[in-house]
């Protein structure tokens, strides 16, 4: 039987394709934390306040524009804040879309039953199992050799944990994409103690 050469050059050439996408893939370091989700086109401002409450806002403004604006909740199950960055572009629909993640035991507002999460939520952990208290030998055996490891105090490497929290000690592992875009994804651990204290995912510098 004569071979098709026409259909196996197709084959080939499809092959050949293929690879050059993987090898020139960007996968994401991490998008998920509990149910949220920072690839959700679904999850917005609007959204969040009318599943889980206002919580505590706080809006970063320059003249009228809001450049920031967070959602911040106090999770009693689980003994920890939940933080809600949004980002200042507007999308079609005039909606703002997530844009950070951040969990942490460090109080990020004053009265935490005011600012309760209106109703009980998944394990706030990553897609990889991390979740607070964790070890740093566990991260690093799910995420591998982070881009960048921080000692809080001599190292003079920015991290957005550092800066948001205002850390005193630690460490801060930092994971980066390897091939970084516009919006560049990262996640970061801070640990206190050897155990995981805070950690944050993010679509933006």
């Amino acid at each position: 039987m004569r071979p098709n050469y026409k259909v196996y050059l197709i084959l080939v050439t499809i092959l050949i394709f293929y690879k050059i996408d993987l090898s020139f893939s960007n996968p994401k370091i991490e998008i998920q934390i509990g149910p949220f989700k920072l690839s959700d086109p679904a999850f917005t401002d609007s959204k969040l306040v009318s599943d889980l409450g206002e919580g505590c806002v706080q809006v970063g403004m320059i003249g009228n524009k809001i450049i920031s604006k967070k959602h911040i909740f106090w999770v009693p199950e689980q003994n920890v804040w939940l933080q809600i960055s949004f980002s200042h572009v507007l999308n079609e629909k005039m909606e703002r879309n997530v844009e950070a993640i951040l969990v942490t035991k460090n109080k990020l507002c004053e009265k935490e039953k005011i600012f309760t999460i209106r109703k009980k939520i998944a394990l706030l952990a990553t897609s990889k199992g991390i979740k607070i208290n964790d070890s740093i030998d566990k991260v690093i055996q799910k995420y591998g050799k982070p881009s960048i490891s921080k000692a809080i105090g001599k190292d003079k490497v920015f991290t957005v944990l550092d800066e948001e929290l205002e850390l005193k000690g630690g460490t801060v592992l930092r994971y980066l994409q390897e091939h970084p875009s516009k919006d560049m994804n990262f996640v970061e651990f801070y640990f206190s103690q050897e155990r995981l204290h805070s950690f944050l995912i993010s679509e933006s510098e």
